[in-house]
């Protein structure tokens, strides 16, 4: 699976209350939903062994989010992406944690 497909993003719109979400082995999902905006009190995200993911979408994190985790098997791209957003004006306003 490269993407979400609608009714699976749509899925996520119930889930406001959610508070931590991990995304594991997604071997080929190239993008994380863009509905995760709508996770109004998501506090912790996780992406694990998602080697094709490269970025974050654009303004799809929540303002919730506390923690971000980019761990285990995750692209050098994706990490680079992370850290290049330190310093910057769309800097994460969290701990970002890489392994």
């Amino acid at each position: 699976m490269e993407r979400f497909i609608k009714e699976q993003e749509d899925a996520l719109q119930p889930l406001s209350s959610l508070q931590e979400l991990m995304f594991w082995c997604f071997k080929d999902l190239q993008q994380l939903p863009a509905g995760l905006r709508n996770l109004t009190s998501l506090e912790i995200l996780s992406v694990n062994y998602c080697p094709a993911i490269s970025s974050l979408p654009n303004d799809a994190l929540p303002d919730s989010l506390k923690k971000l985790e980019v761990l285990y098997n995750c692209s050098k791209e994706l990490k680079q992406y992370c850290r290049g957003l330190e310093g910057t004006e769309n800097a994460l306003e969290f701990p970002c944690t890489f392994f």
